[in-house]
């Protein structure tokens, strides 16, 4: 990000620094919502590494938007067992690292709506399993948008296999996002409203100072 070179204010007179201890965040939220982008420039700015969801490479998700009933199970759990895999690498390393979403709305947001009855149960085995032997990030920040803020950015960005995407299925996934901030205890979820493009240097700065915040109240 271009004239942003503000490390600095982490550092500043009684602030927390981010740099001195490892810290594991997840940034969640809606389709559409920004978490790439965000994931993206905050380990860019931070030197941190992060895990980017593989929504592009799932060979089962146009399927899946297309007909759900058949191909949810197959998306669901090319999600899990992706996301799994690259959380337990990054696990491994001595470093602070970013989530692109986190491995908790696989199981308690998206196969709630992918999966139904038996296949559900069974989904939910193999999520329990893995999330008991993955450490838990230290903090999820929700970025919450406007559902035709998200239809927009999904619009703009072109991506062939969210062209089904409805806007009730986003409102669905908005409450159940909302009912799961409410009752998720294993990790605390803080939202922050996006205001503007987070590429600019005010939202960004801002962004910064919310993530410092919130890592400060919970040491």
């Amino acid at each position: 990000m271009k004239g942003i070179g503000c490390t600095s204010f982490l550092r500043s007179e009684g602030s927390l620094d981010i740099m001195d201890r490892r810290f594991i965040l997840g940034i969640s939220g809606n389709i559409g919502a920004g978490k790439t982008t965000v994931v993206e420039i905050l380990a860019r700015h931070l030197g941190w590494e992060f895990y980017k969801e593989p929504a592009e490479k799932n060979p089962y998700l146009k399927p899946y938007y297309e007909d759900p009933s058949r191909w949810g199970l197959h998306s669901q759990v090319y999600f899990l067992t992706s996301r799994f895999e690259e959380e337990r690498r990054l696990s491994n390393l001595n470093k602070s690292y970013i989530l692109d979403r986190t491995i908790y709305e696989d199981g308690e947001i998206f196969a709630r709506i992918a999966l139904k009855g038996d296949e559900y149960k069974t989904y939910l085995k193999l999520y329990r399993l893995a999330i008991d032997y993955l450490p838990g990030p230290d903090l999820i920040i929700y970025l919450k948008a406007p559902i035709d803020v998200l239809i927009d950015r999904i619009k703009k960005r072109g991506r062939e296999e969210e062209s089904r995407i409805s806007y009730q299925y986003l409102s669905t996934l908005d409450s159940l996002y909302e009912n799961w901030i409410r009752t998720f205890k294993r990790v605390p979820v803080v939202i922050y409203n996006i205001e503007r493009d987070i590429n600019e240097k005010a939202e960004f700065i801002r962004l910064l100072n919310f993530i410092e915040e919130s890592l400060k109240n919970r040491l």
